[in-house]
């Protein structure tokens, strides 16, 4: 991408912020959406669940924002353990290594390596390849995977407030095939795609039809212009 279109865009995200605010809608930051605004939909204290959690950066941001008690999912070894790391001083923070999924058993992980190593994915990378060239997918590894209404189950949790995802794509394959939690929930904020990032990846109207088709509506949406992937956060109803 040129200069001159990164400037545009930039540009373009930067005037949108002060629109919503001067709106009195949820503010956005370029791709970010923040994590203040999500009290508004939450009850005190909620249940959140963290999947693609990586080093735990969002999930410790959310501890201090919302509180309540925060179940953070990442599978890659080496990331797994500085999840851990950073999240051993919040007693309300559990991890667990393994990944949500739209079914139990062992899955193949493509893990993400150089430019970033928060791109790894259920999916194999496709268009991610030509995008981001600096990020190399270059090691497969196995990893164990439940879905959410059996791991909800299997640790007696009856209800979830928030879901926190970022799953490379994943995201509709693990919510449909876990409706049960789903109708517990009150707030998503998920990452979504625009293009196929990954194989057979589905697209951002498909994953917005099929939440509306549960109770959910958009809140807001932080999607720079050009981008091959964002963020949105629904809320229920």
């Amino acid at each position: 991408m040129a200069i001159t279109e990164k400037i545009r865009i930039k540009l373009n995200a930067i005037k949108n912020f002060y629109l919503f605010q001067k709106a009195g809608l949820p503010t956005i930051q370029y791709d970010k959406i923040s994590k203040s605004v999500l009290k508004k939909y939450l009850p005190a204290n909620p249940v959140t669940i963290d999947c693609g959690a990586h080093d735990g950066t969002d999930s410790v941001e959310l501890s201090r924002i919302i509180g309540g008690t925060i179940h953070a999912f990442e599978p890659v070894s080496e990331i797994f353990q500085r999840l851990k790391k950073n999240t051993v001083a919040y007693k309300s923070i559990h991890c667990y290594q393994f990944a949500l999924s739209d079914n139990n058993g062992v899955g193949l992980f493509y893990v993400s390596e150089g430019n970033s190593d928060a791109s790894s994915s259920l999916l194999e990378p496709k268009e991610h390849l030509v995008d981001h060239p600096d990020t190399r997918f270059n090691k497969k590894i196995e990893v164990p995977m439940l879905t959410l209404d059996d791991w909800a189950k299997q640790n007696n949790i009856s209800k979830i407030d928030m879901l926190w995802l970022d799953m490379q794509g994943f995201e509709l394959n693990m919510l449909k095939a876990s409706q049960k939690m789903l109708s517990t929930v009150k707030v998503i904020h998920t990452e979504v795609s625009l293009k196929e990032t990954y194989k057979d990846v589905p697209q951002y109207q498909e994953y917005r039809t099929f939440l509306e088709s549960k109770g959910f509506y958009l809140v807001v949406e932080a999607i720079p212009s050009g981008w091959d992937m964002g963020n949105a956060l629904f809320a229920r109803k």
